[in-house]
């Protein structure tokens, strides 16, 4: 009895050894499902919904703003300070436009979840189906690496926002600010790299071809 259950014991040791862990299987597939969703319903709740309730409820506006700073800031030994700082500030009664300008951003992030979601939903699905080398999954991929490396145009449009609110006159200095633009080059990495994933889908293809053509 004993030696079965060692004998027993052993085979699921190898098996749960052998297993392929990274192995897409449906449990991965409905995962990964729901963090598409969740992924959608975040963005969608904080950057669509928020700025609509903040706009019915009049709530104010933050708006990011860099001033120069000489004083009152207490630095640690040997430090020094550069003279700029950014800070967070509300407008009460914000406008329309302004709020709209504002939301822009968000509203970008918004669209590129929700196209990126879409993308990645099909790409799992006919994974899931056994069919993951397509010309039409490489289509789908390179339409991803163009939607992340458009993460560029984010903190572009949060410049225009910003700058715009400057140029009204309702924050102070306004007159020593031109431009102000933080980017981040995170987005064009990630474009490449989803890119050569692409390129790898299509020479898949190419080679499935080849072989079904000498079949």
């Amino acid at each position: 009895m004993n030696g079965k259950a060692s004998t027993k014991a052993k085979k699921d040791w190898f098996a749960f050894a052998k297993k392929d862990w990274l192995a897409f299987d449906r449990a991965d597939y409905l995962g990964a499902k729901i963090l598409l969703g969740y992924a959608v319903f975040g963005s969608v709740l904080f950057g669509l919904g928020l700025p609509i309730l903040n706009a019915v409820n009049n709530a104010p506006l933050p708006v990011s703003y860099q001033t120069k700073v000489t004083s009152g800031i207490e630095l640690p030994r040997g430090a020094t300070h550069d003279g700029n700082a950014t800070v967070e500030l509300l407008i009460k009664d914000a406008t329309l436009s302004e709020r709209l300008l504002q939301a822009l951003p968000e509203l970008l992030i918004t669209a590129m979840t929700i196209a990126v979601a879409s993308m990645l939903f099909q790409l799992l699905r006919s994974t899931q189906a056994g069919e993951p080398f397509t010309r039409r999954n490489v289509r789908r991929i390179r339409t991803i690496a163009f939607i992340v490396g458009a993460g560029l145009l984010v903190p572009l449009a949060q410049g225009f926002a910003d700058s715009a609110i400057h140029m009204t006159g309702r924050l102070p200095d306004r007159a020593d600010l031109t431009f102000v633009m933080t980017i981040s080059l995170l987005p064009l990495v990630g474009m490449i790299v989803v890119a050569l994933i692409g390129e790898a889908f299509r020479r898949g293809v190419e080679l499935r071809e080849d072989v079904e053509g000498l079949v």
